[in-house]
């Protein structure tokens, strides 16, 4: 296949239309589904694959799918590794540690894709690992009961080793009350439980924005009974919060907008990511492959969103795999820079 960057990709789009990290994304895509099956464009994914696992492996890690790749991870879905943290925002850490420990509500607010997930992680493997805290983390809140709030409060107390009397309670399912009620006087017992030896249990809800009425009700009677609510979500989160549950919404102290990434800390989830693939610890090196160019490009094409700054390490990673693919030089000659962006690749070498 030419290099020319108008010429169609099998698939009828034109080369200008697709970046190369959509391509990675129908890779991952094929690789979670079904067996592939032959055919023009599915011959060329998987030939991209093979060269992209080429350049990982050149670069020192053992990757065996895209997945594994450098800047491929998404906090939301199967939790972010612990040593690809970037801790950037010092003063909102600092801010919410002291509403923690005040025994405070919190609400953190901010836009999409500026870190929330990540810190939810943060507050979930951090404050789990804390003598005083049991971190309980609601997941799937669009979808969510108040008997799930429930259930989950108590199962995670059953972890660290408080749990109702079964005897107390008609009906039971893997040691929840099967009714809704019970469920709730089921939580009430294992707080109080949980407050006289001196523990907080922490409740961590993302996503307010899509939670409905009947779930905010709860989260206000589980702060009632003594769970510590932390609540995450966008600005629209936090008006339907205060027009559905006014009540809930005076108790929660809120933190709004997270920072954004500056250069360094752009250079440092670089540094992290590329660390993590190879299997080795970060120790506050700076990162190779891109050069200071490319991260403070990233940062101003990205205006700092962790997000985005992860998508965009995504697709440059990408294209430096086609370019040492095409140019067959040694892989410490290839490096990660502004003008990568610009580049058009086809399949040839």
């Amino acid at each position: 296949m030419s290099n020319d960057p108008d010429r169609p990709t099998p698939d009828g789009r034109a080369g200008e239309a697709e970046t190369v990290g959509d391509v990675v994304e129908r890779i991952r895509s094929l690789d979670d589904g079904d067996d592939r099956e032959g055919g023009v464009l599915l011959d060329q994914l998987a030939e991209v694959e093979n060269r992209m696992l080429a350049f990982g492996r050149a670069l020192g890690g053992d990757p065996e799918t895209v997945a594994d790749l450098p800047f491929t991870e998404e906090a939301g879905t199967d939790r972010m590794p612990e040593p690809l943290y970037v801790r950037h925002d010092t003063e909102m850490l600092n801010q919410v540690t002291g509403w923690l420990l005040q025994e405070q509500h919190i609400g953190l607010v901010s836009r999409y894709g500026t870190g929330k997930t990540a810190v939810r992680e943060i507050v979930r493997r951090d404050l789990g690992e804390h003598d005083d805290f049991v971190v309980a983390v609601l997941d799937n809140p669009r979808e969510t009961t108040p008997r799930k709030v429930y259930a989950t409060l108590l199962q995670r107390a059953e972890r660290a080793g408080y749990e109702p009397d079964e005897r107390d309670y008609w009906q039971t399912r893997d040691g929840i009350p099967w009714a809704t009620e019970d469920a709730k006087e089921a939580a009430r017992e294992v707080v109080a439980d949980l407050r006289a030896d001196g523990t907080t249990l922490l409740l961590v809800v993302d996503e307010i924005e899509v939670l409905p009425a009947d779930i905010l009700s709860t989260l206000q009677v589980a702060g009632d009974m003594g769970v510590r609510l932390f609540l995450m979500g966008t600005s629209e989160g936090k008006e339907r919060v205060a027009t559905l549950r006014g009540t809930l919404d005076s108790r929660l102290r809120y933190y709004e907008g997270i920072d954004p990434f500056s250069p360094a800390d752009v250079a440092e989830y670089v540094a992290r990511s590329l660390a993590y693939f190879r299997g080795e610890p970060y120790e506050g090196e700076s990162p190779d492959l891109f050069t200071a160019a490319a991260i403070r490009d990233i940062r101003d094409r990205t205006d700092g969103v962790p997000r985005e700054v992860r998508i965009e390490c995504r697709e440059l990673f990408t294209r430096a795999a086609f370019v040492w693919y095409r140019t067959g030089q040694e892989i410490d000659r290839i490096q990660v820079t502004p003008e990568l962006r610009h580049r058009r690749f086809g399949m040839g070498r």
